[in-house]
């Protein structure tokens, strides 16, 4: 059964969190370290598993949190202690090769797109992440 709640919720942090950072980070790395090649495209990688990956994680989990009523800073924190490494380490072997793709091969004003459209499948993970034990 599709829980029409948990879509709504996902839906609403791409369109309300996601989609605004992602724009301002591509926006502000670039500005940045500017260029293409290979060692720009490590550093710009390397900065987005350290603070925009975990930083995106950690508000998807609150929204998931909150959209079950579960919500406290205590959970929050529960949340992130217990699932946040997992989910980076995950990211790491997933976001650096969109990394290399966007930042490489990608027009620099279509990488946020390419990047959301990588981002859907992010998110269904994330989701199956952060409703582990719900009995989703």
């Amino acid at each position: 059964k599709l829980d029409w709640t948990r879509m709504i919720a996902t839906t609403l942090v791409g369109l309300l969190y996601f989609g605004p950072a992602a724009h301002y980070w591509y926006e502000w790395i670039f500005r940045l370290i500017p260029g293409t090649s290979l060692v720009s495209t490590i550093y710009k990688a390397f900065w987005g598993q350290v603070l925009f990956g975990p930083s995106f994680t950690c508000i998807f989990f609150a929204t998931s949190l909150l959209q079950s009523g579960e919500f406290s800073l205590k959970s929050w924190w529960t949340k992130i202690r217990t699932d946040l490494p997992g989910a980076w380490l995950a990211g790491v072997g997933y976001w650096p090769i969109v990394d290399l793709i966007s930042y490489s091969v990608i027009p620099i004003n279509l990488i946020p797109l390419f990047v959301n459209m990588a981002s859907l499948v992010w998110t269904v993970y994330l989701s199956l992440v952060a409703n582990r034990g719900k009995g989703n």
